[in-house]
């Protein structure tokens, strides 16, 4: 009933999830529009990658959310990991993922 609510009212009900803080011995940040990410070697996991938490405005006026996520780099390395929105998505904030 609530997401029937949501709907009638013109607003979007997302699945992705806001990025949260960047695991210990990672940095995230903004970067043009998405983000940047580097993790240590001491960081859990051997690979990491940025991910940015994005929001589109649809034709209808209601806003959808998602990550966008860069390319896989090993941790430690002198390399950064960056992804930008996709086309028409607004930047909102950023994270780092390990593996």
């Amino acid at each position: 009933m609530f997401a029937a609510t949501l709907a009638a009212a013109g607003l979007s009900v997302s699945l992705a999830s806001p990025a949260a803080a960047a695991p210990a011995y990672c940095t995230a940040s903004k970067y043009g529009n998405g983000a940047t990410a580097y993790c240590y070697a001491s960081a859990s996991g051997t690979q990491f990658r940025a991910v940015a938490y994005c929001r589109y405005l649809t034709p209808s006026g209601s806003f959808d959310y998602s990550n966008f996520y860069g390319a896989w780099r090993t941790q430690g390395d002198p390399g950064n990991s960056t992804v930008a929105c996709g086309a028409g998505w607004s930047f909102l904030s950023p994270n780092a993922q390990t593996r």
